[in-house]
């Protein structure tokens, strides 16, 4: 099969594609550690009569051939997918999707899912009937175990495409939200906020009273943006934000960087996911605190020529945590067209990566993309992987 060299020019170093093709199937199974790896293939060729060099070692070298044979074969799989969609488009007059970033996205005038939506999950998107009360159905979440430690180095840029948002469209969000908080002052906010409180009544759109979303608020750390779960002291990146379809494929990730859960990462999912939709697609949305998100959508203007076509749930394992007046609107059981869906892939999702969570702690943030991409792409090639 050949040999992968650890450099462009004059290598001092080349590794068999079978051996890097043990090490990427070794590591989906088991903590990625490069430094374990080569410290036991290196005490293998010196039993061997080899001569290695046990000051440099071959740690560096072959964590460069590794990386780059990753980035190769995530490459390989693009260019499938794309001609795969090319040939698609030509018979079914289908958009095709050339990135998961929303810039490169638009559905003004989209007949249909896009091509990298059939791709993600052709069960939930690669129908061309719809129009029920829910087409599809997803599910969001966030997780601050994966995160990655402040001063690591950053290798150069992956040259491929990638579920993760681009971190541009995810400050765009920020500042949108932070743009229209600041619209509405302080004073009328307060001022309608304690006639509300007074009345008990429900807020325009809401089909829930304001006493029960505080109470709801008050139980969940999730809906308090506040609440720190990772210090961005130490760390550079606190956790991952996933947006799952309900057969539990994962169609966007967002890198976080705060301290909290802030709602601008699910809108920016939210947002991403839609620009890849026609106009009348109807989507479900289950969040750990659904009843939240939709309160501050309606509450300051998020996502407003969306909301029309978002029903919003709680997950099915969250929804208990809830108020009962809460729990009859939001409980996926509840919500027409939900069916059993339960709104915990993610969590399934969380438990399929955990193993990467040592070595994303010391990895640059390329190579934190491509360990996710590499077990995403391993355990996705049958979504009932993530129920194993």
């Amino acid at each position: 099969m050949g040999y992968f060299p650890c450099a462009p020019l004059a290598p001092t170093l080349a590794v068999s594609l079978k051996v890097l093709t043990l090490v990427k199937h070794l590591f989906v199974h088991t903590p990625p550690n490069i430094s374990a790896w080569c410290e036991t293939f290196g005490s293998y060729l010196g039993g061997m009569g080899y001569n290695v060099d046990a000051k440099e070692g071959i740690q560096q070298r072959f964590s460069n051939a590794y990386h780059w044979y990753c980035i190769l074969d995530l490459t390989i799989d693009e260019y499938v997918q794309k001609s795969t969609q090319a040939l698609s488009s030509q018979h079914l007059a289908a958009p095709s999707c050339n990135s998961s970033s929303t810039s490169n996205a638009s559905n003004h005038s989209r007949e249909w899912p896009s091509e990298y939506l059939h791709h993600c999950c052709p069960l939930c998107f690669g129908s061309y009937k719809w129009k029920d009360a829910v087409d599809a159905i997803v599910c969001i979440d966030a997780c601050f175990t994966q995160k990655r430690h402040s001063g690591q180095q950053d290798d150069p840029i992956n040259p491929t495409l990638s579920v993760f948002l681009r971190q541009e469209d995810v400050d765009a969000m920020e500042h949108e939200v932070e743009a229209l908080r600041r619209v509405h002052s302080v004073r009328s906010t307060r001022n309608s906020r304690s006639m509300i409180e007074t009345e008990d009544l429900c807020e325009q759109g809401m089909r829930v009273p304001v006493s029960v979303l505080d109470s709801c608020n008050e139980s969940f750390t999730a809906a308090d943006e506040k609440h720190q779960k990772a210090s961005t002291k130490f760390f550079s990146d606190t956790g991952l934000m996933a947006l799952l379809c309900r057969h539990d494929c994962v169609i966007h990730l967002a890198n976080m960087t705060s301290a909290g859960e802030k709602q601008h990462y699910a809108l920016a999912l939210i947002k991403a996911l839609f620009s890849h939709l026609p106009e009348d697609f109807q989507v479900g949305i289950l969040y750990d605190i659904g009843c939240q998100l939709e309160q501050s959508c309606r509450k300051w203007g998020f996502l407003r020529s969306l909301l029309p076509r978002i029903s919003f749930g709680i997950s099915v394992f969250h929804a208990f945590g809830h108020q009962w007046p809460c729990q009859l609107i939001y409980h996926p059981r509840k919500c027409q067209g939900f069916g059993l869906s339960d709104g915990e892939g993610c969590e399934r999702f969380w438990s399929v990566i955990k193993g990467l969570i040592p070595s994303l702690h010391i990895s640059g943030v390329y190579p934190l993309y491509t360990k996710v991409i590499s077990a995403l792409t391993f355990f996705q090639v049958s979504p009932m992987s993530f129920c194993d």
